[in-house]
């Protein structure tokens, strides 16, 4: 993946998984669940890449939370730029 670092695109993004959530789950307002995405929105691969190669899940919205604040650190701690390439190993 790439890093992206605009924030109004990070931003475009979200609001597509947003709707993808929306629209396979219908409205989780209230319901502490937050829309994750793979590819990160804070990527160049993420959903607004134009080809439909996304994943979106509810999840709780703290675990969410976390996870967004583990990857900004990933990228200060490796010093990861704007369009510097990563890849995501998994691991149990």
């Amino acid at each position: 993946m790439h890093r992206l670092v605009d924030k109004k695109r990070q931003e475009d993004n979200r609001e597509k998984s947003i709707k993808e959530c929306a629209k396979v789950w219908g409205s989780y307002t209230g319901s502490g669940l937050e829309c994750d995405e793979y590819p990160f929105a804070s990527t160049k691969e993420g959903s607004m890449k134009g080809d439909n190669r996304f994943s979106v899940r509810l999840i709780d919205g703290k675990d969410n939370g976390k996870g967004g604040a583990r990857i900004n650190e990933m990228y200060t701690l490796n010093r990861v730029l704007d369009d510097d390439p990563f890849y995501v190993k998994i691991t149990d």
